[in-house]
């Protein structure tokens, strides 16, 4: 029974481990309300996401922000580093957060899909960070971080909610993701390697060398017949000893 219940256990940590493998995380949040519908979940696909954020992006909003974060993990949100990101969504008047899309978002193309399902200019402010003064109506913005500190991408993530702001005041939605998935460090599991033996200098020849005589096991079963047998058949004699009494005795008043 325990070692079903250990076997189990291993199953499911390695089971978790494979989950989380190979994933990135989903945020989206937004000044105004919205409601996620399909996307209130832990684990979701690529695709069951593309479906769920064209439901949830239903151009309402007049700027919709797409920011892409190349090998961003659901581990690094929880580390102490990304707390301005946190007060971006925490602090916001709807948030969604998907801790494990399994695959990488092609962001750039989920961009591209909802400015012509809005009708909306999309502007690239990776080539031009000034676009977007220049843009009248609806706008739909990709943005990509570039390498560097945590908190290098998160002050360029409030420099770009600051444009928006200033010029749709809070009527925009945030969609953050990674298009390129952080590959996890591997653990090997290998048995313990005893130390080899050194080689003899001289090869030995003869039968004693070739052939095992007396081990452990040898010695072990000897000492156990030099001690049992004795006592089994001594008690096996007093056995065969006991005579059955030729005549009862006398009763005596």
């Amino acid at each position: 029974m325990r070692a079903t219940v250990l076997l189990s256990l291993l199953l499911a940590s390695l089971y978790e481990v494979s989950a989380v493998e190979n994933t990135s995380p989903f945020l989206a949040w937004s000044p105004q309300e919205f409601s996620p519908r399909s996307l209130d979940t832990q684990v979701i696909s690529v695709q069951d996401l593309h479906e769920g954020v064209n439901d949830l992006a239903d151009c309402s909003h007049k700027a919709i922000l797409v920011i892409d974060e190349p090998e961003l993990h659901s581990d690094d949100l929880g580390r102490g580093g990304r707390n301005k990101l946190k007060n971006q969504v925490q602090g916001a008047e709807s948030s969604l957060q998907i801790p494990f899309v399994n695959g990488a978002v092609d962001l750039e193309t989920l961009a591209e899909r909802l400015s012509q399902k809005c009708h909306a200019v999309l502007v690239n402010a990776n080539v031009d960070s000034d676009a977007l003064s220049s843009v009248e109506g609806p706008s739909v913005i990709y943005k990509k971080l570039s390498a560097g500190s945590a908190d290098e991408k998160d002050e360029a993530v409030e420099d770009i909610i600051a444009q928006i702001h200033k010029k749709y005041q809070d009527d925009y939605l945030v969609l953050y993701s990674s298009s390129q998935i952080k590959e996890l460090p591997t653990r090997h599991f290998s048995a313990r390697q005893l130390p080899e033996e050194p080689a003899p200098t001289k090869t030995p020849s003869g039968i004693f060398h070739h052939y095992t005589f007396f081990s452990q096991g040898i010695f072990m079963g000897l000492l156990i017949a030099i001690i049992v047998v004795p006592i089994a058949m001594m008690g096996i004699f007093w056995n065969l000893s006991v005579q059955q009494p030729q005549r009862f005795e006398k009763k005596q008043n």
